[in-house]
């Protein structure tokens, strides 16, 4: 019976992955996100196309299926109807969405590189130590404009902590490798945001754009 939640918490998991928040808006609006900059399906090319608006609603949209992900393998296998204090449902789950969102067999196994999903997952697993990450790193975006950047300090912060709090509480090898494996698939899913970065070539995301002088009229 426990084997059969197990591979039901990996199948959902998997396929809410699969629903893609920048194609579904992007496909809305009679374009195609993957045919646009960067060609990544992710929220940072939605800032850079369709706007700051778009691009929250795209992290919204993929950020909720990794809550929803976790929850459900918490739930399912947490007890009879209830959370319980063995979260392993919930790392499951949570490597689950990501590759999901990465290699979704819906779309040919080309998808996102999971930064939303994953700020999703953390916000389940450790809510406080992501929000304060999330903001360090909204700031750090505004200022210098290194999506990639943003990214790493997003998820690697709530990530390492909890690594720490397991250790340290004598937690589960199974829940400490299910993490390393999500920390490692986004690294993964970066490694051209990486080798960008090194060379100098990674495009800038601009979410405040200042507005040009309207230059005085001209006497006749």
């Amino acid at each position: 019976m426990e084997a059969l939640k197990i591979i039901a918490v990996i199948v959902v998991a998997y396929f809410l992955g699969n629903f893609n928040g920048a194609i579904t808006i992007s496909k809305c609006k009679h374009r195609d996100i993957r045919t646009l900059g960067s060609g990544n399906p992710g929220t940072m090319n939605m800032f850079r196309n369709f706007g700051k608006f778009w691009g929250v609603m795209t992290l919204i949209l993929d950020a909720a299926k990794g809550v929803l992900a976790c929850l459900f393998g918490w739930f399912l296998l947490g007890g009879e109807y209830r959370l319980g204090v063995d979260r392993i449902g919930m790392y499951i789950a949570a490597l689950s969405v990501i590759i999901g969102h990465v290699f979704p067999v819906c779309f040919k196994f080309k998808g996102g590189k999971g930064i939303a999903a994953s700020i999703g997952v953390l916000l389940v697993i450790n809510p406080i130590v992501t929000l304060i990450a999330f903001v360090v790193g909204a700031l750090f975006l505004i200022v210098a404009k290194m999506g990639a950047v943003t990214s790493f300090i997003i998820i690697s912060a709530p990530i390492v902590y909890d690594a720490y709090r397991l250790s340290a509480s004598g937690g589960h090898l199974a829940e400490l490798f299910l993490l390393f494996s999500l920390f490692s698939l986004t690294m993964f899913a970066h490694r051209s945001n990486i080798r960008k970065l090194f060379t100098g070539k990674e495009s800038p995301v601009v979410l405040f754009k200042k507005k040009k002088k309207s230059e005085p009229p001209t006497s006749a």
